[in-house]
């Protein structure tokens, strides 16, 4: 089983992102964590800039999440709500 890691903070020190990195030494056997780095990379979403040729950034999420069988977020709350960058990963 593979499982993407998404971190809804991009600092460097992240503890968001060092959660994730201790999760996964914590899977069981046959059970991996692939922690996506390339989130800074996403541009904001354009509906007109999705079409079949999308920017590079966001065909590498989205090949790194059709890949795998489950989904780990961790973010810190911003406003009452996620952040913006991991929002716009998502839409």
């Amino acid at each position: 089983m593979l499982i993407a890691g998404l971190s809804g903070s991009l600092r460097q020190g992240s503890y968001n992102t060092a959660l994730l990195r201790t999760a996964g030494t914590l899977l069981p056997a046959g059970v991996q964590l692939h922690l996506f780095g390339g989130l800074h990379a996403v541009p904001p979403y354009d509906e007109d800039a999705d079409g079949d040729t999308p920017p590079p950034p966001v065909t590498a999420l989205r090949d790194a999440l059709e890949k795998t069988d489950a989904l780990l977020i961790a973010t810190p709350e911003y406003n009452a709500s996620i952040p913006g960058v991991l929002k716009n990963a998502l839409a």
